[in-house]
Order: structure tokens, then C-alpha cells, then sequence
């Protein structure tokens, strides 16, 4: 494959790990709401990275996305030559780890909600899932094509 090839997955996993990064940090992972009518008792909540202590588990993933970002980043700024391949692969587990952890956060919020009315995901959940997955694909399209 060309060097363009790889300069489009570089471009693809800026973009996505910085708006992943981003949702991570300023929006709501998931919410919840309840409402008994008999009772009268009306509650919601919602984890995300402005719930403290807690949420600054957030910003873990956030930052793992902005490393990738940088990684991308910096190769796109210097087109003639690539990142070391092992930046790269770092890159790449580090965007798979945001991926997985996202998909267990999900998988235990759904578990754990119990009996309320209405819940779901946030778009923090979404940018970890999707910016997780989308970095450490066009990550792993990028290793594979580095001589």
C-alpha cells in the first residue's frame, strides 16, 4: 500500500480519537430515570465525568484517546516518515483497551440499573465504544502496512 493509504487511517484516527477524547471528558456516560406514581417519588442520575469521585475514572480513556491522537497527529505532520511502530502498536492497545472498557461499563450499567422506568447510554459511552473502536481499527490498518 502507498504512504496516502496510510496518512487517510492517520486522518481517519485523529478525528475520531479526538472526539472520542472529548465526549469522554464533557459528557454523560448513562443515565437513569424513575418515576412511581402511587408513591409520588420521582429520581434520576446519570455516570459520567462530572460525577466526582467516580468520574474521574473518565479521564483514563480520555487521555489513551488523546495519545492517539498525538500519534496521528504527529504522523500527519511529518508525512515522509512514519511513527515508530512501536508508538503505533501502543496506539493501537491503548484505543482497543478504551474500546473494551466502554463495551464492560455498558454491559454492567445495563446489569446493575434495575428496575427503572427509562435509562440510557450517553454519547461518552458512544465516543469511548465507537472512538475506541474506529482508533484502534485505523490503527491496526496503518501497522499492518508499515514496511
Amino acid at each position: 500500500m502507498s504512504n496516502n493509504q496510510n496518512l487517510n487511517y492517520y486522518v481517519g484516527s485523529l478525528i475520531v480519537s479526538l472526539i472520542g477524547g472529548i465526549l469522554l471528558i464533557f459528557t454523560d456516560f448513562a443515565g437513569w430515570y424513575v418515576y412511581n406514581y402511587y408513591a409520588g417519588v420521582r429520581s434520576w442520575g446519570w455516570v459520567g465525568a462530572g460525577e466526582f469521585p467516580f468520574g474521574v475514572l473518565f479521564l483514563v480513556p480520555a487521555i489513551f484517546l488523546f495519545y492517539c491522537a498525538v500519534i496521528s497527529f504527529l504522523a500527519l505532520k511529518n508525512a515522509n516518515k512514519s511513527p515508530s511502530k512501536n508508538s503505533i502498536r501502543l496506539g493501537f492497545k491503548l484505543s482497543f483497551v478504551v474500546f473494551i472498557l466502554a463495551l464492560i461499563g455498558g454491559i454492567l450499567f445495563a446489569l446493575t440499573v434495575g428496575d427503572v422506568n427509562d435509562w440510557w447510554f450517553g454519547e461518552a459511552f458512544y465516543g469511548g465504544l465507537l472512538g475506541g473502536g474506529l482508533t484502534s481499527l485505523f490503527l491496526h490498518l496503518s501497522l499492518k502496512n508499515i514496511n
